[in-house]
């Protein structure tokens, strides 16, 4: 079913459009994302025991179209997750702080094709290379553990133009597939579609995006 969407994504990239002009060979490109969440837990059995976790994703991509429709640029960006954990059941209290965090760059290159004055469909293909740690501290000890990762990725997207310059873009991460490697914690992992997730907000990512051009 996925790869039957995205080879319709493929073929759609193939039909003769008017270029858009934002999308015309050396125009600039940004983009940025950033996501924010946070959660707070307490014990339902116990008042004593209390969790807290906060997580930051910020992402900026630039680029340059090399010609008509296609764009080469860099990702750079980073996942970073604060976790707090706290127990004073006990005379005393037992605290622990966590921190996992990933760094990562990711040279890719995307197609357009306009279907009309504001939308555009994409195919995006990345090489994506992490740098990955986590550190857990507690009052008697710390630890740290550091690792890094590699994966090829092919996600379809969509644009949404606001104004001639600005446009609002998402990745349709429910149909990525793609292939990584990852070494940490001890473990060397392959893995298959691995951006696929059974969390809604994960299906889709926006992205605002500005195309810099000279017209």
């Amino acid at each position: 079913m996925k790869k039957t969407l995205l080879f319709g994504i493929v073929s759609l990239l193939w039909l003769s459009i008017p270029v858009k002009a934002q999308l015309e060979k050396g125009t600039k490109y940004l983009g940025g994302t950033v996501n924010l969440t946070g959660v707070h837990g307490k014990s339902s059995v116990s008042t004593t025991t209390k969790s807290n976790q906060v997580n930051i994703s910020p992402e900026i991509q630039l680029g340059k179209f090399i010609k008509d429709n296609r764009l080469v640029g860099l990702g750079v960006g980073a996942n970073l997750n604060l976790i707090w954990f706290k127990d004073n059941s006990n005379t005393d209290d037992y605290k622990n702080k966590t921190n996992y965090n990933q760094f990562f760059l990711s040279p890719y290159i995307r197609h357009y094709k306009s279907l009309n004055s504001k939308f555009a469909i994409f195919l995006n293909s990345s090489v994506d290379l992490s740098y990955l740690s986590i550190k857990s501290q507690t009052d008697f000890l710390s630890s740290s553990e550091n690792g890094y990762g590699i994966a090829l990725n092919i996600v379809p997207g969509i644009s949404y133009w606001i104004t001639p310059r600005f446009a609002l873009e998402s990745d349709i991460n429910l149909l990525n597939l793609g292939v990584g490697y990852q070494d940490f914690l001890n473990t060397k992992t392959v893995s298959f579609n691995s951006a696929v997730t059974s969390s809604i907000p994960s299906y889709f990512s926006v992205r605002a995006s500005w195309y810099l051009s000279k017209k």
